[in-house]
């Protein structure tokens, strides 16, 4: 916090008075199970984000961001929507809904910080959001709870903002625990903590970022999470009583009249998804990495054949990590960067896999990044002595 703290007091020459600190997060299995209330296996990244404030005299509200070094303002007096205003509407996003519901707040400065800003799409999107909420209800209104603060910052982030983001990420950045995965019930808003200590693992969890343009690959996305929505709004309408996660795929292939086979195929893939991740949480538990890598392989050939959101160099990482001895599975996972794989291996795999970049890099003119996953966490709120 300390070198949060200096970057804050050197843009606006003030030192701050809150600071909080927010795990990224990856989706490994259940990105879709939204759309059936379904289940999600999640965990913190490595990656986090950090924001500080403090409070100002008049009614204006500066915003910085240090990694891109961009700033931003507006008056409290003209909190609107503005495209151009981007990322500070996330800002305005969370002031609209404490205006709405009577929380009153001063102006005040902001800074953004940490690796996660490098990162794209709704993780960081949601990451800064909810940061900036625990961060001015930490100044202007420090009873309002953490989960009352990720309520807010979904429906700033959803309705002022309208960006397509989740509520259990929000959630989930809350519980995060280091060493620890996350099942989440959507339908019930809970969650079940998995062990996940890679020392006591036989086999090496790797994250592997393809490096592709994040653009490309979130315009496809988001296009075939909308053809999706689409069928289960009329899968809703012909099951008004069922739990839609409880659907079978035979009914959904004989019932679901009013769907094409294409919305037929993406319903079936999400419903199944879903299930994957509740399996793969319980073979976790259970240690049994070996059916946990070919649930990850199962995921990857939906994600490929089915929903049709793979692209090349994916398609290539992922083969290169079957055709690897000792490599167990690999899918495409959710993390704020797009094309980015879990790959799990064996000790001795490593090696051989990642002497494959070389060969990627020949191929597609870059290289991708190869870590190691170990789950981080916890968020954190610091207020500084005045």
């Amino acid at each position: 916090m300390k070198q949060l703290a200096l970057l804050h007091e050197k843009e606006f020459d003030q030192s701050p008075h809150v600071a909080v600190t927010v795990p990224g997060m990856y989706t490994f299995i259940g990105e879709f199970a939204d759309l059936c209330k379904g289940y999600t296996l999640c965990g913190p990244a490595s990656t986090s984000l950090s924001v500080s404030i403090s409070p100002r005299h008049d009614q204006s509200v500066r915003l910085f961001i240090e990694p891109l070094q961009e700033r931003k303002r507006f008056s409290l007096q003209a909190i609107k929507y503005r495209r151009e205003d981007r990322w500070a509407n996330y800002v305005k996003g969370i002031l609209s809904v404490l205006n709405n519901s009577d929380y009153k707040v001063g102006g005040f400065n902001l800074t953004f910080s940490g690796d996660l800003l490098l990162g794209e799409g709704s993780v960081v999107q949601s990451a800064m959001t909810l940061a900036a909420t625990l961060a001015i209800n930490g100044l202007f209104h420090p009873t309002i709870t953490a989960s009352e603060s990720a309520i807010m910052s979904y429906t700033a982030l959803s309705s002022f903002a309208g960006v397509d983001c989740r509520l259990v990420m929000f959630l989930a950045m809350l519980t995060a625990k280091k060493n620890t995965l996350l099942l989440y019930d959507i339908q019930q808003l809970s969650y079940k903590e998995i062990p996940f200590n890679i020392a006591k693992l036989e086999y090496v969890p790797l994250i592997v970022e393809s490096k592709i343009s994040n653009q490309a690959l979130q315009e496809e996305l988001q296009l075939r999470k909308d053809e999706a929505l689409e069928a289960f709004e009329k899968i809703k309408q012909q099951f008004p009583s069922r739990q839609i996660r409880e659907l079978s795929d035979q009914e959904i292939k004989e019932s679901a009249t009013s769907l094409d086979e294409e919305e037929k195929r993406m319903s079936i893939f999400v419903l199944n998804e879903s299930r994957l991740a509740k399996e793969a949480a319980t073979l976790l538990e259970q240690k049994d990495m070996v059916q946990y890598g070919k649930v990850l392989s199962r995921v990857q050939s939906g994600l490929r054949d089915d929903f049709e959101v793979t692209c090349p160099e994916i398609d290539w990482l992922s083969k290169r990590a079957l055709e690897t001895s000792g490599s167990l599975g690999a899918t495409m996972i959710t993390t704020g960067f797009s094309g980015t794989m879990l790959v799990l291996l064996s000790q001795d795999a490593v090696s051989l896999y990642t002497t494959r970049m070389e060969e990627y890099e020949h191929i597609f003119g870059f290289r991708p990044r190869v870590r190691v996953y170990q789950p981080a966490g916890p968020y954190e709120i610091f207020t500084y002595n005045r």
